[in-house]
């Protein structure tokens, strides 16, 4: 185990304690404020600061130290936030909370949002106290608008809990590359909402699973964002891709509501998860904030507190000072911007800190994104990207390649963005990044639902984790389905969005086989089989391991129901595929040559009659009349041949000819619904494939197999 030193010293900004903790430093990064008052609370809903100061300027920085006596004298915790002026808003004698002395304009022309009359809380402290939505459903408190923008909203506005932190010790996992991984991307809540036990739906309930999921199969699981964001606001966002602060851990799946006690949960799963050997990922989404959709046109803005802080700086602003929306959330963060970068890399170190082992980060392309204007220009050394492992290797939290092993981090990156030209980056991240695989989800997809629109070349790239894109390295997160979209069970049972249920709708690939659940079965073992015998990191939905339908919903990201909670009350259909997929994910962790650097050069492909299929064969290769896919891996101790189909119709296969004492042994068949680690022997002069059908065959001794 780690210990980690985890007190509010940890991070260079917001509210932390001096170096010999007498007193409390407050630290504010601003280019464009000219004066910052801090005004402290006795409680969330005060609305008379027992204490207030201005804070110093020192070029772009605001700071203040106050004696830790007149904060924490007979309490141990306060509340605080900032009431900022800058040159739309200036600081004027007389003013007072609520009236408009000092008023000059809501936004001018450099974007200045600055509104003393909104108290803006601190975007470095570790927990706000409430949430704008728990205060009111239209956020009208907090809108920029001619009926809201004088209005004092200080006694209802969520403020920075400042509490002292205690020490935590971290437990390590063991040391592996992302390489040997299971990912199982998750919704925190969802995993353990529908189960009987007490903690269900919050942070002690996941650590109470976490037994269940190491049996699965899973060594990663990849939550669904955890840093604080309110699911209530913007037509709801259940999912939490509307994050409030990137310190502060989400509180409402917390067992306790005491200040600070969620972080202490969080860390506890942490420990949970990682004294089971099984690594956690967090979805962090640093493309933009939850303070900007909803809220109307851009004169009638919501003002949370990145905007009244520094609008200019976090956010990247177009013509007449108007968000760009690239992510397609409203509110683009300002990456070239050091305040914004700061803010991300900071974050970035408090998480690792909390004992983090690894970051999806959404909508990535957006941090490649170099253009200060509403036109994107691409990068992949760009912006934040430029000096991101550096500067966090500088503080000593080493940033891993994705086949490399050993004490750091692993980064995911999802490569596209929502608009802009080229929005779409697949494999131009830097090589520390493994890549959400888009291409590989729907080549997978096709291979069974549109086998009409799929050539060998395509199938042969999937099976070698993309080269093309890659250059032959590791860097491929392959999965079929994700949270954005359709679940498995869902895409091979229905060939449209349910328009029935709640929430929005994409268009998306999905069944040809409606009403044949036969079928639907046999696409299902076979996608899943694809996936765990191709060269990357499988990732799957967790609920998709149990078959969790959505009831045709691909798109539910406001639904806070059982559309997105996990079921494992299976029924015997659902529960014969559930352990189909977990006897594949234990086939490619027992088998390591499917994780194997150096897999793509131990490869080689045949004809259905057993004859080697020529490199340059583009007859075959780039016909998509050509219906089946086998290849040969040669490992160390044991020999592989597997065959996909996308034929209608059987196909007749021939395996390259034993050696010595050795033979094929059938160890699965998606059609037959047959899986066994040990396999049966297979004789004859060919094996007959039935339609739509994948297999694995393994050679090895007789004797030794049996042993």
């Amino acid at each position: 185990m780690r210990k980690k030193f985890l007190t509010n010293s940890n991070i260079n900004y917001g509210a932390s304690f001096n170096k010999k903790r007498k007193t409390i430093e407050f630290k504010l990064a601003s280019y464009g404020a000219q004066n910052v008052v801090l005004c402290v609370f006795k409680n969330p809903m005060g609305d008379i600061p027992f204490f207030e100061i201005e804070m110093e300027k020192e070029e772009n920085l605001f700071k203040v130290s106050v004696p830790i006596k007149k904060l924490l004298k007979k309490r141990n915790v306060f509340y605080y936030g900032y009431r900022i002026f800058g040159a739309n808003f200036k600081k004027q004698q007389g003013y007072f909370a609520g009236s408009d002395i000092g008023f000059v304009s809501k936004l001018n022309e450099e974007g200045d949002r600055y509104n003393p009359n909104k108290l803006a809380y601190d975007p470095y402290s570790l927990e706000l106290s409430h949430l704008h939505s728990s205060v009111s459903t239209n956020l009208e408190p907090f809108r920029s608008g001619e009926k809201n923008y004088l209005s004092d909203n200080s006694k209802i506005a969520p403020k920075s809990v400042f509490k002292i932190i205690k020490e935590q010790k971290i437990y390590k996992t063991t040391e592996r590359s992302l390489k040997d991984e299971i990912i199982g991307e998750v919704h925190l809540k969802d995993l353990t909402r529908l189960l009987k036990m007490k903690e269900k739906g919050t942070y002690k309930g996941a650590a109470k699973f976490v037994k269940e999921i190491k049996k699965t199969g899973v060594t990663m699981v990849e939550f669904l964002p955890l840093q604080e964001f309110d699911s209530n606001i913007d037509n709801g966002n259940h999912w939490g891709y509307m994050p409030l602060n990137y310190f502060a851990i989400k509180k409402s799946y917390s067992t306790n509501k005491n200040p600070m006690e969620a972080l202490y949960e969080f860390r506890n799963l942490i420990n949970e998860f990682h004294k089971n050997d099984i690594k956690v990922c967090m979805d962090v989404v640093y493309n933009h904030t939850g303070e900007g959709r909803t809220f109307g046109d851009n004169e009638d803005a919501a003002l949370f507190s990145y905007a009244l802080i520094d609008n200019n700086s976090y956010y990247k602003l177009a013509q007449n000072a108007h968000y760009t929306n690239h992510s397609g959330c409203g509110n683009d963060l300002n990456t070239l911007n050091k305040t914004t970068e700061n803010l991300i890399l900071e974050s970035l170190k408090f998480w690792i800190n909390q004992g983090v082992d690894a970051f999806r980060f959404d909508l990535a392309v957006c941090l490649m994104d170099i253009s200060r204007s509403g036109y994107a220009m691409y990068d992949k050394q760009g912006g934040i990207l430029k000096n991101l492992k550096e500067n966090l290797e500088k503080s000593g939290h080493k940033i891993l390649e994705p086949d490399e092993k050993g004490d750091g981090v692993h980064l995911i990156a999802e490569p596209w963005m929502c608009s802009g030209a080229n929005n779409y980056q697949l494999g131009n991240f830097p090589s520390y990044f493994a890549e959400w695989n888009d291409v590989t989800r729907d080549t997978i997809r096709a291979i069974s639902i549109r086998p009409e629109n799929v050539n060998p070349k395509a199938m042969r790239n999937v099976i070698e984790g993309q080269p093309n894109k890659f250059s032959g390295k590791l860097r491929s997160i392959n999965y079929v389905c994700s949270h954005d979209g359709f679940s498995l069970f869902d895409m091979n049972n229905y060939d449209a969005p349910n328009p029935e249920t709640k929430g929005g709708f994409r268009g998306e690939m999905c069944s040809s086989y409606k009403g044949d659940i036969t079928e639907q079965d046999n696409e299902i073992r076979k996608q899943i089989l694809t996936l765990m015998v191709s060269y990357g990191v499988p990732m799957l939905q967790f609920g998709d391991i149990f078959l969790h339908t959505k009831e045709g919903n691909n798109n539910s990201y406001n639904l806070d129901n059982k559309i997105n909670r996990i079921n494992y009350k299976l029924d015997k259909r659902k529960k014969d595929l559930s352990n189909y997929i977990k006897e594949l994910i234990k086939f490619r962790k027992e088998n390591k040559i499917f994780t194997d650097i150096n897999y793509n050069k131990k490869i080689s492909y045949y004809y259905p009659n057993g004859l080697n299929i020529s490199e340059y064969d583009d007859s075959y290769w780039k016909n998509n009349r050509s219906n089946i896919i086998c290849f040969k891996i040669n490992g160390e101790e044991f020999n592989y041949y597997v065959a996909i189909s996308k034929d209608k119709n059987p196909i007749k296969i021939i395996l390259p000819k034993n050696v010595e004492d050795k033979k094929w042994h059938l160890i699965a068949d998606t059609k037959e619904n047959y899986i066994n680690q040990k396999g049966k022997i297979f004789s004859g002069e060919y094996y007959e494939l039935k339609p739509l059908t994948a297999c694995i065959f393994m050679e090895k001794g007789v004797k030794k197999l049996w042993n």
